[in-house]
């Protein structure tokens, strides 16, 4: 075993080799390619027998890691440079988005969970995990940590558990009452992502989980969200959609990889805008088209849902696909989804230039919707169309969503409404610049 050796469970998928001047270089591994079921691990290297250089690997690589302040933090606590992406992956890339592991296979047998009580030493869940949330703060992922190997990409602060039922087993699900909170180690999977609330975000935790109930309501697929609370602070529950239970009853893996991986893009090119571009929105849609019909239509289902709500930060890595065992790529739920428009001091225009355009999205008209169509080779009818039909779902799910997100323990009523009305209120604005359609009559 190298640094550079990348599994999926206890196979080798393929190796990470370093030039005598830095550069990498990823190949597959010959047994991989002849496993049953063997999947790429990213649209950008399909499997073959070529070298893929660096200026495919390196940024693929790198979008494994946190970003921002984050990174700089985790740096620092590890003592390795932000550059050295593979050595970074080598001690923390045990349970990473995805299937992968880095440096060491993950060996089923080994897998243990340590429940946060236990870790913290206290028989108090809420005491854990606020301690947990606090340790965070200096050590992200518990960087470091014997036998803890973790990594979320993004700039927020955010951590990697497993949900433990009373007998002390490992379940899919958002937590229940009498369930624990634990820690993956020796390379175990994580089931749910907490990312704790932020005080310049006030409301972040309603915000978002009312954002993916309402998508889930209105038929798109969506990451399932809750929140969990201390007595000091709340966070956002997210189930992991990258997991799913074998027919024994275990967790396994789904491959996955963001929208900036599959165009090989590093992490700091996640917006379109800025002097080193991105992806635009008809490049991402046209990643969608790459998966197939039905997940290109429920993509644009996503964008038109992230316009609607305004969730500007709808960049590039926040566009998934899976790459399922014995199954072509598909899109991945919808998911880190927030309204801005509770806080002036965000970014109030889009992440991608719409029509043509930096727009905010409450700018949105009939003539943006029909350009966006024209040039992503959808007929703009059906999508001026399909933007009422989501429209009039939401309205008509506002009322259930926003009771079902304020009944959650730890939610404020307050923040849920104030969400559920700027959306409702962005969402008809848009909509009531959209032709009106002749009502059909009965003969």
């Amino acid at each position: 075993m190298s640094a550079g050796d990348v599994y999926f469970s206890r196979l080798q998928v393929g190796r990470v080799s370093v030039g005598a001047d830095g550069s990498l270089g990823f190949s597959y591994d010959p047994d991989w390619q002849a496993t049953p079921g063997a999947f790429p691990i990213s649209l950008s290297m399909p499997l073959g027998d070529d070298i893929y250089p660096s200026h495919v690997i390196s940024p693929w690589l790198a979008n494994l890691l946190p970003e921002e302040e984050q990174l700089d933090v985790l740096t620092r606590s590890l003592g390795r440079s932000r550059a050295d992406v593979l050595g970074l992956l080598s001690e923390i890339g045990g349970d990473t988005a995805g299937a992968l592991s880095f440096g060491e296979p993950s060996d089923p047998a080994a897998w243990r969970y340590v429940p946060l009580t236990e870790f913290y030493d206290t028989g108090d869940p809420d005491e854990a995990l606020e301690k947990h949330f606090e340790d965070l703060e200096h050590r992200p992922f518990l960087a470091g940590e014997e036998g803890i190997r973790l990594s979320l990409a993004g700039g927020q602060k955010k951590t990697a558990l497993a949900v433990l039922d009373s007998e002390g087993c490992p379940v899919l699900r958002l937590p229940e009452k009498g369930d624990q909170l634990a820690l993956p180690l020796a390379g175990a999977p994580s089931t749910i992502i907490l990312k704790p609330d932020n005080p310049r975000l006030p409301g972040i935790t309603e915000n978002e989980v009312y954002c993916l109930r309402l998508a889930g309501a209105i038929g798109l697929r969506a990451a399932e969200a809750s929140i969990v609370a201390t007595a000091k602070r709340a966070a956002i529950c997210v189930l992991r959609y990258d997991r799913r239970v074998t027919r024994y009853g275990g967790i396994q893996r789904i491959h996955q990889e963001d929208f900036a991986q599959a165009n090989s893009l590093p992490p700091g090119r996640k917006y379109e805008h800025g002097t080193v571009r991105g992806l635009s929105l008809q490049e991402i849609l046209d990643t969608g088209r790459r998966l197939g019909p039905r997940s290109a239509l429920d993509l644009l289902d996503q964008v038109i849902f992230n316009i609607l709500v305004a969730n500007t930060d709808a960049h590039a890595k926040n566009y998934s696909l899976l790459l399922p065992l014995r199954e072509g790529p598909r899109l991945s739920p919808l998911y880190d989804v927030s309204t801005v428009l509770g806080w002036p001091a965000v970014v109030q225009k889009y992440a991608q230039h719409l029509a043509g355009k930096r727009r905010k999205p409450g700018e949105m008209a009939a003539r943006h919707w029909e350009m966006i169509a024209r040039t992503s080779g959808f007929r703009p009818a059906d999508v001026q169309d399909r933007v009422q039909e989501l429209v009039d779902r939401m309205v008509a799910a506002r009322v259930g969503v926003k009771h079902d997100v304020a009944s959650i323990p730890g939610a404020s009523d307050g923040y849920v409404g104030e969400a559920a009305e700027m959306i409702e209120r962005n969402a008809l604005r848009i909509a009531g610049r959209l032709p009106r359609q002749p009502r059909k009559t009965g003969s």
